[in-house]
């Protein structure tokens, strides 16, 4: 029985084995919590790394390491990680949603979980989801958490999108200690230059960005970050446009593609590639965050710099941007759209000490040409938004009219050549040149300069208005001068129909060129306009005077409204002599003269007021003191202006049947008119004058050489021609009066004086059909009773 187990024995060995295994196993469970722990541990410092270094490449390695990952706060860690995707880049929308839901047991204990669910709503523009779960985050904090402070980026983040300047500046000073605190987070980092360019401090934003992106040389979102911040404070565009471009060529977070996209559009409206520009801001603004308001209020101005007030508009209602920035952008499309007067009224009813309100004020004024005005808000536009290139050019334009032109002058020529897409930096070139003294002056050197602007600018008015000025003042060495004049004006006009000074320039040109109904009816529409100068009245009431003495009435009106509009003193005084005159009483006579001595005894140099007094004296018959007014004036005003009262003086002598010496005076009166640059209607006047009284008295050489000089002055006119035909016909040249009656046609096929003149021509020669067909025409065309009896008599001594 030796060798035998007995039964107690066994029983302990039995014992003995379940302690063992039992042991095992409990050795087996603490070394496998012991594994867990370590690979959590490893799995969370991993995570923590990727996290902070938080490319959009970097959050999405993070996420996937730690889904497959396992313990306390794995899940909402997860959900953290892929929230902060959605919020910083955009991306992952859908999977941070799944990931907070699968990380719901863990709410009471994670606060991981209570951040990214902030975070998601932030994404989502739920701002006061966001705030409440920040709320809620910061009054709890797990012991086990991947990033302990990030609600305060939530908190950031927050602040930048929907806070006002003193919360933008709290936010900055807790910014600036989280960098401190963590200084390993790029995204805390990228939140404090934010923050910064937000407060209005550009140099630290960017000595931040700088400073990160050392550090962080892969981070594209940081690179979007610099290159955006640089084309907004106007720094190293060049370098702007070569990252942009690479970055646009890279895989790029929708963010991080709308601020490039954005940054290369300030490259291309600055540049002068206004329609590129537009295009990629198009692409950017559904791409840019709502939290981002200086991306969206850059992507607005941008805009607007590039002429384009409809996007502005549409944009600025679809953000429900707030007043009174909604209220600016709205005065400032108006702006833009030319209408400067508006723009005025809507800026005078907004804060005066906005600086975007001093800066639209300054630059509407002076398209107004009110320059004395706007200089005072410039000069406070330089101090609180320096380094404006287009307020120095709106400056250097005051100083044009207002200071020293020469050295204005300089000033905007030194613009044009480094601001080359400066908004009227050339407009302002050739306004300047053209306000230097005469003999100084270089006219082609003016008009290149506008030319450069009419291609350059969105909408060049200005610049068209004064081109037509150059070619009016250069219509004595070029031909098409008149022809180019009359084209800038009417493209001015048509440019700009907001402001009513343009179609007052191309009326007064029209009312200068002879086109005396089409000018009338113009001033017609304008003279109850708001925003008109006083001469447009005056030179209505001239117009309508000279056709119909009756309209008085109608006249009256007008010098009132002149004088309401602050005409000078001299010229409402013309305006009423020239009533009196065309009342024709006796007594009105008398107030008229009785004016017009008023003014001569103070301005004896006033050749309008002459000439008025010359014709009151005539209408008196009082020609002997018509006369003595007439030889007093040309030795008063001298040589170099005399034009005008030589052209009165044949003008009495015609009257007195003084013909060959009319023809003279009016010969004379029409070259020193053109030498005094004198409008195109007052040479026709005086040319028609010597020619009729040449060809009446048989001095049939000095009528052509009038009439050449005259269709040379004027190629473009259709009285010229007919005057040179009238004279080639009495000097028998009926190939050349046929020719220069086409011509007349030509120009004005609507007149019925050159279809007479061609019957008149035909007739000559003995060809009536010709001359029945042009005597039809000119009866078809005639405009008046007086047009059709003078043709009907044409017809009925021709024979027809």
């Amino acid at each position: 029985m030796s060798g035998a187990l007995r039964p107690g024995s066994a029983r302990a060995g039995r014992g003995r084995v379940w302690l063992t295994i039992a042991g095992l196993a409990v050795m087996a469970a603490v070394l496998g919590w012991w594994l867990g722990s370590r690979s959590q541990g490893r799995s969370f410092a991993e995570a923590r790394a990727l996290f902070e270094r938080g490319t959009a490449e970097d959050l999405g390695g993070a996420a996937e390491l730690l889904a497959a990952g396992r313990g306390e706060c794995v899940r909402s860690a997860e959900a953290l990680v892929r929230a902060q995707l959605w919020a910083e880049f955009g991306e992952g929308q859908e999977l941070a949603g799944a990931a907070i839901a699968a990380a719901g047991p863990e709410r009471e204990r994670c606060s991981d979980l209570r951040v990214a669910e902030g975070l998601v709503a932030f994404g989502d523009a739920a701002v006061a989801e966001a705030s409440a779960a920040l709320a809620d985050a910061r009054r709890f904090s797990s012991p086990q958490t991947l990033a302990h402070h990030q609600h305060r980026w939530l908190g950031g983040m927050l602040a930048l999108g929907t806070g006002d300047a003193a919360a933008v500046m709290e936010a900055v000073a807790e910014a600036r200690a989280l960098c401190g605190e963590a200084g390993r987070m790029v995204a805390y980092h990228r939140l404090l230059a934010r923050l910064l360019l937000r407060a209005g401090d550009g140099e630290a934003a960017l000595e931040v960005l700088t400073r990160v992106r050392a550090l962080a040389r892969t981070h594209l979102g940081l690179a979007a970050d610099e290159a955006l911040m640089n084309a907004e404070l106007g720094r190293e565009l060049s370098g702007v446009a070569d990252l942009a471009d690479q970055l646009l060529a890279r895989p790029l977070g929708p963010q991080d593609r709308g601020h490039a996209l954005l940054a290369r559009a300030v490259v291309h409206v600055h540049g002068g590639e206004a329609a590129a520009g537009l295009a990629r801001l198009d692409t950017a603004w559904p791409l840019l965050p709502w939290w981002d308001r200086g991306a969206r209020a850059l992507a607005l101005d941008l805009s607007l710099e590039a002429g384009d007030s409809g996007r502005a508009r549409a944009w600025s209602e679809q953000l429900a941007v707030p007043e009174p920035e909604a209220a600016i952008y709205r005065a400032w499309a108006l702006l833009v759209d030319g209408d400067a007067m508006a723009a005025l009224t809507a800026l005078a009813g907004l804060p005066q000490e906005h600086p975007r309100v001093a800066y639209l004020q300054g630059l509407a004024l002076v398209e107004q040409r009110r320059f004395e005005e706007a200089e005072p808000w410039l000069a406070r536009v330089d101090r609180l938004l320096p380094g404006r290139v287009e307020i120095e050019v709106a400056r250097a334009r005051v100083a044009v009219h207002t200071g020293d032109p020469a050295t204005a002058l300089r000033k905007l020529a030194g613009l044009a050549e480094e601001e080359v897409y400066a908004p009227r930096a050339y407009t302002g070139l050739g306004e300047a040149m053209l306000a230097q003294a005469p003999e100084q002056r270089d006219l082609r050197a003016a008009q290149k300069a506008l030319n450069r602007a009419v291609e350059r600018e969105p909408r060049a008015a200005e610049a068209m208005l004064l081109l037509a000025q150059v070619w009016q003042l250069r219509r004595g060495e070029a031909p098409e001068g008149t022809r180019n004049a009359l084209h800038w004006y009417e493209q001015a006009a048509a440019s700009n129909p907001k402001l009513p000074r343009y179609r007052e320039a191309l009326a007064a040109a029209l009312a200068d060129m002879g086109q005396r109904e089409r000018a009338e009816a113009m001033l017609r529409q304008l003279v109850d306009e708001p925003g008109i100068g006083p001469e447009t009245p005056l030179r209505l009431v001239d117009l309508v005077l000279e056709r119909d003495s009756n309209a008085g009435r109608d006249a009256q009106l007008w010098i009132a409204t002149a004088e309401a509009l602050g005409a000078e003193a001299g010229a409402l005084l013309r305006a009423r002599a020239r009533l009196d005159l065309a009342l024709g009483t006796a007594a009105s006579l008398r107030d008229g003269q009785a004016r017009l001595e008023r003014r001569l005894a103070l301005e004896p140099g006033d050749v309008d007021a002459r000439i008025l007094l010359v014709r009151v004296r005539m209408a008196q018959r009082d020609d002997e003191a018509a006369e003595t007014l007439v030889r007093n004036g040309i030795y008063t005003v001298g040589a170099g202006s005399s034009g005008r009262l030589f052209l009165a003086w044949a003008r009495l002598e015609q009257r007195q049947h003084k013909r060959k010496q009319a023809g003279l005076h009016a010969r004379a009166a029409f070259h020193r008119m053109q030498a005094e640059g004198r409008p195109a209607v007052e040479l026709l006047a005086a040319a028609e004058l010597a020619v009729s009284n040449f060809l009446r008295t048989e001095q049939i050489k000095l009528a052509l050489g009038v009439t050449r000089e005259l269709t040379v002055q004027l190629p473009d006119s259709a009285e010229a021609w007919r005057l040179a035909a009238r004279a080639q016909l009495d000097a028998g040249e009926s190939a050349k009066a046929r020719r220069a009656a086409a011509r007349a046609i030509e120009l004005a096929p609507e007149e019925p004086l050159g279809h007479e003149l061609r019957a008149q021509i035909a007739l000559r020669s003995g060809d009536r059909k010709t001359a029945a067909a042009a005597l039809e025409q000119a009866l078809a065309l005639a405009k008046d009773e007086v047009s059709r009896a003078r043709v009907l008599d044409a017809q009925r001594r021709s024979g027809g």
